[in-house]
């Protein structure tokens, strides 16, 4: 009965209701062996956290050689190799700086625990950075944010709950992030489920400053660039926007022009 109620609700909201991009979690499993390949590249280790009961999410790792070096929690998009490209994105950022690189895979995703939905990924988004910090005990203030694609909305949502606390993160980066779209477990009536609505904008309000919005005119994911400039409108001055001319979605992880940018942000604001 509750499936039949949720497939008619899924029709009348794709039938009547405003239309936004769709996709599909795309969550999966890791095999041990891979996982034990990333966690031995040089420098990285695995990492485990607990965020929920019976939650267990995991997590790569590169501690610093000083005590008191800036931090990277990485907050990856929608991707069925969330630790591999997210471990890769954070070496090419890293690259010869002594910074602490963290990414930690969402429920569902890479062996971690649980199901991906939004109501959980949002409760998590604030328990991954303070796992991170009693974990590696590393101070907030020394901790940037950064989200790509989803993982900006779900960066959001940790930022929002920790400025609410003292030392705050000192920033937040958002590459190619989401401002309104919907994600949906794959299931044989996907077409029809209404899905997680990803709307950023509305939290917006909770952010601090500052945030770096980088955006490439050729995101082809989210159908161009606006959703990135509408995010970058509704912080106004606490925002600093780039956008990278013929740059698309993922590319933007691998652009050196969005790295520097990236780079020099989190520079500028580090103690």
């Amino acid at each position: 009965m509750a499936a039949i109620l949720a497939l008619g609700l899924g029709v009348f909201g794709r039938i009547l209701g405003p239309k936004s991009l769709r996709f599909p979690y795309r969550s999966g499993s890791i095999a041990p062996a891979d996982y034990r390949a990333l966690s031995s590249q040089p420098g990285w280790a695995a990492r485990q956290i607990t965020v929920a009961p019976g939650i267990r999410l995991n997590g790569l790792v590169r501690r610093p050689k000083a005590p008191d070096a800036p931090w990277v929690l990485f907050y990856q998009g929608n991707d069925a190799q969330m630790l591999k490209v997210g471990q890769a994105f954070l070496s090419r950022l890293g690259a010869t700086r002594d910074w602490g690189l963290a990414i930690f895979a969402y429920r569902g995703y890479d062996s971690s625990d649980g199901v991906p939905r939004l109501p959980a990924l949002a409760a998590d988004a604030p328990e991954i950075l303070a796992q991170l910090c009693a974990t590696e005990q590393v101070d907030r203030g020394r901790v940037h944010l950064i989200g790509f694609s989803i993982g900006g909305h779900i960066a959001v949502r940790a930022m929002a709950s920790a400025a609410r606390l003292s030392p705050k993160p000192p920033s937040l980066t958002l590459l190619a992030s989401v401002d309104d779209i919907v994600m949906v477990p794959r299931s044989f009536y996907y077409k029809f489920d209404p899905g997680d609505d990803f709307r950023t904008s509305p939290l917006l309000a909770d952010i601090p400053g500052p945030v770096l919005v980088v955006q490439g005119t050729k995101d082809e994911a989210l159908q161009g660039p606006g959703q990135g400039r509408a995010i970058a409108a509704a912080l106004g001055p606490r925002a600093r926007y780039l956008e990278l001319e013929g740059v698309g979605h993922v590319e933007l992880m691998e652009n050196e022009p969005a790295l520097a940018a990236v780079r020099d942000f989190i520079e500028a604001h580090s103690k």
